[in-house]
């Protein structure tokens, strides 16, 4: 490598470690995945074009979604760090960073499950509905198969101990298989 590569690596390496943020790692990812997995959805061959562009736009918003999430969260959270500090006695510093780790996992964990549920099928029905307009195919039902195969499982028996009312009710529950369900959505 280079002098001038090695001392620009060196330059980013450091900049980031003094500014070593949970915040920044999930936004890069968050940014990367809400362009390349819609890239990569529409690139598939095999997929039905109008369940492809339903796809990638629903995965695009997602992490659009994703990323204004997780900026919201941690401007919310950051301002209780001085607070925080001065109860503890702990640095301010450490009390940022810990706050934004804590942010980043409640992000995830909840308000993004929370924000796509209330937020994704009413934008998806709106844009359908745009779309539509436009092209007749773009989020109309999808040809969703659905396969069942039954897979062979010893035979087990689960006896849990009862109260004495409900021993009466159920002894024993045999399991004898399972199901695995495969769905294939499109052609």
């Amino acid at each position: 490598m280079s002098g001038f590569v090695y001392n620009q690596l060196k330059k980013i390496c450091e900049s980031l470690g003094r500014h070593n943020d949970a915040l920044y790692a999930v936004l890069a990812i968050a940014m990367f995945k809400g362009v390349m997995r819609p890239t990569f959805t529409m690139m598939d061959k095999e997929s039905d074009p109008k369940s492809k562009k339903y796809a990638a736009f629903r995965e695009g918003l997602t992490e659009a979604i994703a990323f204004g999430s997780y900026l919201a969260t941690h401007n919310m959270v950051l301002p209780l760090a001085v607070p925080l500090a001065r109860k503890t006695g702990a640095s301010p510093k450490k009390i940022k960073n810990g706050l934004s780790l804590l942010s980043v996992c409640l992000t995830a964990g909840v308000v993004i499950p929370v924000v796509c549920n209330l937020t994704l099928k009413p934008i998806m029905d709106g844009v359908s509905k745009l779309y539509n307009k436009k092209d007749k195919s773009f989020g109309q039902k999808l040809d969703i198969k659905e396969n069942t195969t039954q897979l062979p499982l010893a035979s087990a028996i689960y006896s849990p101990k009862l109260s004495e009312n409900s021993k009466n009710l159920l002894n024993t529950v045999r399991i004898t298989s399972i199901q695995n369900y495969g769905m294939k959505v499109g052609g």
